[in-house]
């Protein structure tokens, strides 16, 4: 089983559920800690042989077909607040950098221009999907469930092919034309006026063939042809990460709990679920 984190999302969610924050030692650690704790709790759920860390990059090549990519995402922000959004990157930087090397993980992947999904689209292409588990809510990932599942740790489901098709009635490599014409709010990509989802799958299986929306439709393929480029996964050009074996010991472990104060993680019952799922990871 091969377990591939969407770190930003899963460090986003931890975010929101220690809003109040934690600290150590005068350091934020809030992220530090529930990254964790979602480690000890995914490896006993899964059971993985192979893990990867998917990282955003801050930077984006999308911008460069459309600057207006994200752009809403601190946009008429109080000076405050973007200096609680530093704290919190700060920690998204300690864990990738420091935090999970020092605890032996060798895949933790991020590439200058390029987004996690990105990275996690060629990773899991042509994997099997009921080996292959994405650890994400991310909609955007569903074009790929021909080759993997998706958990989403907020609701404790799993999103796998067939329950994508039951839902939305179409495949997997359709929802890439879907949100082209619908558009995507989260990352401030604009599809058509007034379409969303739902008209675009009818429109994709030819339930929507006449009348002002189908035309409408029709009429935007630029708009369309635009925006396949900003959703389609991976993004043009983007490499592929290499797998590696990775280095966990109970050492390091109990090393990076001690470091952080994590004391409740150096538990019997803790150690145990780490010593007995984790050391299973190649």
């Amino acid at each position: 089983m091969l377990l591939v984190f969407d770190s930003n999302y899963v460090s986003w969610v931890i975010s929101s559920a220690f809003w109040r924050g934690l600290s150590y030692d005068g350091n934020r650690t809030e992220i530090i800690f529930g990254f964790m704790k979602q480690l000890v709790s995914l490896f006993e759920n899964f059971e993985p042989d192979q893990v990867a860390f998917c990282w955003d990059s801050r930077q984006s090549k999308r911008r460069d077909i459309y600057p207006e990519y994200k752009n809403n995402r601190r946009k008429d922000m109080l000076e405050e607040d973007k200096d609680a959004l530093n704290l919190i990157y700060a920690q998204f930087e300690e864990m990738k950098s420091y935090t999970l090397p020092a605890l032996g993980f060798s895949n933790v992947f991020e590439v200058n221009g390029y987004e996690s999904d990105d990275l996690i689209a060629n990773m899991v292409w042509g994997k099997n999907p009921d080996e292959t588990i994405v650890i994400s809510s991310d909609t955007d990932l569903y074009q790929l469930l021909d080759y993997c599942s998706i958990y989403a740790i907020t609701k404790g489901q799993t999103t796998n092919k067939e329950i994508f098709r039951r839902h939305y009635g179409i495949e997997p490599i359709q929802w890439v034309k879907v949100k082209a014409i619908a558009g995507c709010s989260t990352d401030n990509v604009k599809g058509i006026m007034g379409i969303g989802e739902k008209k675009a799958i009818d429109y994709l299986i030819g339930k929507l063939n006449k009348g002002k929306m189908f035309l409408k439709i029709e009429d935007s393929q630029e708009i369309i042809g635009r925006n396949i480029q900003l959703v389609a996964l991976p993004f043009a050009g983007t490499p592929t990460p290499k797998l590696r074996k990775n280095t966990l010991t109970m050492d390091k472990f109990r090393s990076i709990c001690r470091e952080y104060g994590m004391d409740s993680l150096l538990e019997k019952k803790s150690l145990a679920k780490w010593e007995k799922n984790s050391l299973k990871i190649v």
